[in-house]
């Protein structure tokens, strides 16, 4: 896998389930989620906080053309330069 355009291929140990029923996405781990954001400058992140007794926070972000979906019991923290859009409710089921 090719990150930075040079010859040189960079493995990463990033992995996850991919489903294509509704489009191409990838269900990951919380850490490879927040590796996956760190790649970029400007990151664009849908957070929803569902449940009624016990808070399950899920995310979705698109990063070279896939769709990367994570779910976590604990809110995830952010650097200032991403972007955060709240949203009611984000569908990831495989």
């Amino acid at each position: 896998m090719k990150f930075d355009g040079c010859d040189a291929v960079q493995s990463t140990s990033i992995s996850g389930r991919i489903f294509t029923d509704r489009g191409t996405g990838v269900r990951v781990k919380p850490e490879d989620f927040m590796t996956i954001i760190s790649k970029s400058k400007e990151s664009l992140v849908v957070e929803s906080a569902e449940g009624f007794f016990t808070k399950i926070y899920k995310y979705a972000t698109a990063y070279k053309g896939f769709v990367f979906f994570t779910e976590s019991l604990n809110r995830l923290q952010f650097t200032a330069h991403t972007e955060i859009i709240q949203a009611q409710s984000i569908s990831s089921e495989i």
